[in-house]
């Protein structure tokens, strides 16, 4: 368990830090990364450490927050756990709590205002410039829609002969037989459905989805072994993937430049507090007093 300053952390925070960690990275690399779960960890508890010195410090900085802001606070927060039907009973409860929780939000929105005070406005170079290099961030995701034709390998005993079998229904729809008719005709799907429907690219690393986005429009696949069968794949119809135009996105960049760099402020403010703090990795299993 990690110890900052003398406040001990919880280590449920940790964990849902590091699965979210993970969960992103695997989702931009769209591969599993357990290797890297080292990795994600120390970066996990990095991001909390950082989180707490810059609680503690605004703690220290602004001890007591104006009372009416603490009261106007508290009192959107019951208004929207009432509106997702909590008791009176339970809120009044957790009335002590739930004002902690706002004068701390209030210290940190303070702190943050004062570190980002000298920030400029982004010029228009800035917004471009920030465009350009998140680009793949306002990238449409391309989608396939596909027609298939499978025969599975089990239901044969002479796996070249059904390889052979395939190139020539596949030479037939390359010399202009319609794929579709040859695809109902001779698919051994159990509920004769050839049509896939539209694919979105998700995994670029599989090899059905590698093979069917390096496809043109109405092209006919070569025979591709996938998943203990054989496969050919027409692509009906194809819409790429197209990248939001930087004057469609103006106000949106400015909003997320802006977020950028009020996170990277409050990063290297955490960084400042790190050199004077006291962390710990503590362990209470055993029997030795703490």
């Amino acid at each position: 368990m990690l110890r900052v300053n003398g406040e001990l952390i919880d280590p449920n925070l940790i964990e849902e830090t590091f699965s979210r960690i993970k969960a992103e990275a695997e989702t931009r690399l769209q591969i599993s990364c357990c290797e890297r779960d080292p990795e994600f960890m120390k970066e996990a508890e990095e991001e909390v450490v950082d989180s707490i010195v810059i609680a503690q410090e605004a703690e220290i900085r602004y001890p007591k927050m104006p009372e009416d802001e603490v009261r106007e606070c508290l009192e959107e927060i019951i208004k929207t756990y009432r509106g997702h039907g909590a008791s009176w009973d339970m809120l009044e409860a957790q009335r002590d709590q739930l004002r902690d929780e706002c004068e701390a939000n209030l210290r940190m929105e303070t702190l943050l205002k004062d570190l980002t005070k000298d920030l400029a406005d982004p010029t228009e170079e800035d917004l471009r410039t920030y465009y350009e290099e998140h680009r793949t961030e306002y990238r449409s995701i391309a989608e396939a829609h596909c027609l298939h034709l499978v025969k599975f390998l089990d239901r044969h005993n002479d796996p070249i002969a059904l390889l052979e079998d395939m190139r020539c229904i596949r030479e037939k729809a390359l010399e202009g037989a319609d794929f579709e008719e040859l695809a109902k005709k001779e698919t051994e799907k159990d509920s004769g459905e050839i049509d896939l429907d539209w694919i979105t690219l998700d995994r670029p690393g599989n090899h059905f989805e590698s093979m069917i986005f390096t496809m043109r429009e109405k092209e006919v696949s070569p025979v591709l072994a996938y998943e203990h069968a054989l496969h050919i794949v027409q692509v009906a119809e194809l819409k790429p993937s197209i990248v939001t135009p930087f004057e469609e996105l103006r106000d949106q960049l400015k909003e997320r430049y802006n977020f950028h760099h009020r996170r990277e402020a409050l990063k290297t403010f955490a960084a400042s507090l790190r050199g004077n703090a006291t962390v710990e990795q503590v362990d209470f299993s055993g029997d030795d007093d703490a």
